[in-house]
């Protein structure tokens, strides 16, 4: 076993634990000091001369680092959004001195479908078809590209936190689809999938095909009904969980999982995408079920209920297919309306109560400067004079003057605004004769309150004639 606890890999991959140790690779979290998030590293340990390995040999690398390498250039060419992504590849030293090399993956923190359906004791059927639904499309999209997973299981199944999401990952078995289905002296068969189909278990040499996921497949698909994912059988699956079995329409399903498991490959669906239809039809048929949202296997699937572990078995145990079926629905509909969170709407009615306010204050703002313009009006005799946007230029005021509210060679006191002191600056927003129209911007000594802007004498004013 490889010591890489605190490990740190690339100057940024900094190893915190040991998640699964398996037969040909061991899995860590770490958490990559760049992106500031959690990823995955899968080590593939290579001969060591330290105490306790074996001794290295110099016959090159043997078909297991062969596969591991191989793993890192089918993940990269089948980049799908249900596919695991790989984010870097290497090799490095662990803390005893031995040499391994290493993938890092993304991480999904919702664990695997073999362990969602344990807890669960069996997931409901429309929880298994909108899960599995990524899966076929996932593999649709690698049989495309002319590769074959060959190890599609429940513990290859990776789920985000919400359970909504699933991604297939460990393509350590994946193969081309014109390689033979063993390798040099039987080597490879001694790791075959255990939902690998018959042909494959002969060793009849024969090359992978669709026909191969499309059997392993239909095994998960009846493996995540049962909520037992180690659900082994060489022969073609006979049997629905008995929640299913008694339901009207069950014998379609059946049916359709029972040709998608054929011992013989002719008699087996030719792709995932043909199998993954005619499922879909045979659930929809179900008068006891909500039939699933169909899309099309390349296109991007619904999404998913989010689902956790019950507390008890007598949460698990449902009374009817219906009710599971019906609570899913509606769980799904109210998690696709994306509601915002309660900080949010507090925070949105808070804003609406301020801008109600603010256009109240407004409004009674305007309100005012109407009635006063108004009542000017009213009193003088005449319209208020109106205000210019752009100023023509700026004066000072010299000496102390009187503002007018209109230009007028003989004032009356009726005519006075108030007297603007010496020292003002001011914005001339208009000249008529020997007056400007003139808008206080600075005051001198003191300001004058009934004074917004008036005529004035231009004698009285910087550059004035």
């Amino acid at each position: 076993m490889l010591q890489l606890e605190n490990v740190v890999l690339a100057g940024r991959y900094r190893i915190r634990s040991r998640l699964v140790t398996g037969s040909r690779s061991e899995i860590f979290l770490a958490f990559d000091d760049v992106s500031r998030q959690l990823v995955v590293v899968k080590a593939f340990p290579m001969p060591c001369s330290a105490p306790g390995f074996p001794a290295p040999t110099a016959d090159g690398p043997d078909w297991r680092q062969t596969r591991f390498r191989l793993e890192g250039v089918w993940l990269d060419r089948v980049s799908h959004p249900y596919i695991v992504l790989r984010l870097d590849s290497g090799s490095a030293h662990d803390r005893m001195g031995c040499t391994f090399e290493y993938h890092v993956l993304e991480y999904l923190p919702g664990g695997t479908l073999a362990a969602l359906s344990q807890a669960w004791q069996g997931l409901s059927l429309l929880k298994t078809v909108n899960l599995l639904r990524q899966a076929a499309a996932a593999l649709t999209h690698c049989h495309a590209l002319g590769i074959i997973h060959g190890d599609v299981v429940p513990e290859n199944l990776l789920l985000t936190s919400d359970h909504r999401t699933l991604k297939l990952a460990d393509f350590g078995s994946a193969t081309g689809d014109d390689e033979p289905a063993t390798m040099d002296e039987g080597k490879f068969t001694g790791w075959l999938s255990r939902y690998a189909p018959p042909e494959a278990r002969l060793g009849a040499g024969l090359p992978f095909s669709a026909a191969t996921d499309v059997y392993a497949l239909a095994r998960t698909f009846q493996a995540a009904l049962t909520g037992d994912p180690f659900l082994e059988s060489q022969t073609p699956i006979q049997t629905l969980p008995p929640k299913l079995a008694t339901q009207p329409g069950a014998g379609a399903l059946l049916q359709v999982l029972r040709r998608a498991t054929a011992t013989n490959i002719t008699d087996r669906y030719p792709s995932v995408a043909a199998f993954w239809s005619e499922l879909e039809q045979a659930v929809a048929a179900m008068p006891t079920t909500e039939a699933p949202l169909t899309v099309p296997i390349a296109a991007a699937p619904v999404q998913t209920v989010p689902d956790n572990p019950p507390t008890t078995v007598g949460r698990v145990e449902r009374t009817s297919l219906v009710a599971s079926a019906v609570g899913e629905v509606s769980d799904q509909v109210a998690a696709s309306k994306d509601l915002p969170s309660p900080l949010t709407t507090r925070l949105i009615g808070v804003g609406v109560v301020v801008a109600v306010v603010v256009l109240f204050i407004g409004s009674l703002v305007a309100l005012y400067r109407l009635a006063r313009a108004s009542a000017r009006a009213h009193w003088y005799g005449q319209s208020p004079p109106a205000t210019s946007t752009r100023p023509l230029f700026q004066v000072k005021v010299l000496r102390p003057t009187k503002a007018y509210a209109t230009p007028t060679e003989n004032p009356t006191p009726r005519d006075w605004l108030g007297e603007l002191p010496a020292g003002v600056e001011a914005d001339v927003l208009e000249i008529s004769g020997r007056f400007y129209r003139v808008r206080p911007q600075r005051w001198g000594r003191r300001k004058s309150p009934s004074v917004n802007e008036g005529w004035v004498l231009r004698e009285h004013m910087d550059g004035g004639l």
